[in-house]
């Protein structure tokens, strides 16, 4: 991108295209929605990504008190939710320090999204990456299991009561809804998993704590699903927020998000 004509663009459009490099536009693909949110901040490396314990966080306001609990060797700030790219890249700026510069290490925890590091270089980006999950997050490794379309991708005894509940609260994330849909995932006495087309649901949770995906779901859903399982499990409390119908309209009708389905196809 032409960084200096980008930065100024964001302000007013999300369309990109035209500030793309002469070099790169044999590619036929557009620049990433969260193009705004990097070229606003002055940091080298801008990393965003949806880390378990960083959308756990985010799912209530327990994220205001996580935030206590990390270094001071860099600034953390707690972003309500917005709609990925310039509306999310102007609530960031609202919230950042007005003192920002380039050299000052960045933590962003993003509200019902993920996580951005903006540092210096690479090497303390992935260092303060590394960090910030493993403060955020609660429990061990993950549990979802993606090779088996017919059986469960978490076993018995895997989701408790109070995941099961984040689980089916609505649509925790953008991913979430645009991915699986308003309410990706619902109860069912036990597996398998319906495989009734009409469903508003692609995943499902059993009685006996082990989590279903609906048959014929895409890689990508399945991966999402999954994903969400292992975030729902560094939940604390039930009380989660989800993304409100009028969020999930914005996101489905995106016209951002029209082009990438167009383009999966």
């Amino acid at each position: 991108m032409d960084e200096a004509a980008t930065r100024e663009a964001v302000a007013t459009t999300e369309v990109l295209a035209p500030y793309v490099l002469p070099a790169a536009r044999t590619s036929g693909l557009r620049p990433s929605i969260e193009t705004a949110l990097h070229v606003l901040l002055p940091h080298t490396v801008v990393v965003h990504v949806h880390g378990t314990g960083s959308i756990a966080a985010g799912l209530s306001d327990a994220a205001l008190g996580a935030v206590q609990e990390l270094s001071a060797r860099f600034d953390t700030v707690v972003v309500p939710y917005a709609k990925p790219g310039v509306e999310l890249a102007r609530a960031v700026l609202d919230r950042t320090p007005p003192d920002l510069t380039a050299e000052r290490p960045l933590v962003l925890i993003l509200r019902n999204h993920g996580l951005v590091v903006g540092a210096s270089d690479t090497a303390t980006a992935a260092e303060i990456l590394d960090e910030v999950e493993s403060t955020l997050r609660r429990t061990g490794a993950p549990v979802a299991d993606l090779a088996d379309d017919a059986g469960p991708v978490c076993p018995p005894g895997s989701v408790d009561a109070t995941a099961a509940a984040v689980l089916c609260a609505g649509a925790l994330t953008p991913d979430s809804a645009v991915f699986l849909g308003p309410r990706p995932f619902g109860r069912i006495d036990r597996g398998p998993a319906p495989e009734d087309g009409g469903s508003p649901h692609a995943g499902f949770v059993a009685d006996d704590g082990s989590v279903w995906l609906r048959p014929g779901l895409g890689a990508d859903e399945r991966e999402v699903a999954a994903s969400l399982v292992d975030v729902a499990r560094q939940v604390e409390d039930r009380r989660v927020v989800t993304l409100t119908d009028d969020h999930i309209d914005a996101l489905i009708n995106w016209e951002a998000e029209k082009w990438r389905q167009q383009l999966k196809r």
